[in-house]
């Protein structure tokens, strides 16, 4: 059963997000849901280089300018967050507005920054949380370095 832990983010998630040692957490993924134009869900997985938090109760997000998940957030802010660290999982809900553009550092790319509105978590002591999704990098350095790249470049704006 999940217990709301308020609208801030816990350690485990803020150090995850914190935009720093990218290497070491690029295997973890998160699952972004929005709603799609019918009234559905719609899934996105993002990386530690797409989405890093701003503060406590904050995410930026930079996402491909053209995608679905875009869209759905132009169309209609609410957002879900889902994703697993220290044998639990969390579900992160809230809302995104997207900034004004153009971003010369982030071509391809639209901005999000998001309110959290209440973070979930969710796990028991007879069934711990053995992992979210994970992905596996081709060329890990090159991905990293990009990653590093998006990330500077989302905490360079104002």
């Amino acid at each position: 059963m999940s217990r709301s832990l308020g609208s801030t983010l816990p350690p485990p998630l803020l150090w995850l997000l914190d935009g720093r040692d990218l290497g070491a957490k690029a295997d973890g993924a998160l699952l972004l849901a929005t709603v799609d134009a019918r009234g559905g869900p719609h899934f996105a997985l993002l990386s530690v280089g797409e989405v890093v938090a701003r503060g406590p109760s904050a995410l930026r997000l930079a996402l491909y300018a053209e995608s679905s998940t875009t869209a759905n957030l132009r169309r209609g802010e609410r957002f879900g967050l889902a994703l697993a660290a220290d044998a639990l999982a969390y579900y992160v809900k809230g809302s995104a507005v997207e900034r004004t553009g153009p971003f010369p550092r982030l071509p391809g790319q639209a901005v999000f920054d998001t309110t959290i509105d209440e973070v979930l978590e969710d796990g028991e002591p007879i069934a711990r949380v053995a992992s979210g999704f994970a992905i596996t990098l081709a060329e890990p350095a090159q991905v990293v370095a990009y990653w590093e790249r998006t990330i500077a470049a989302l905490l360079a704006l104002p």
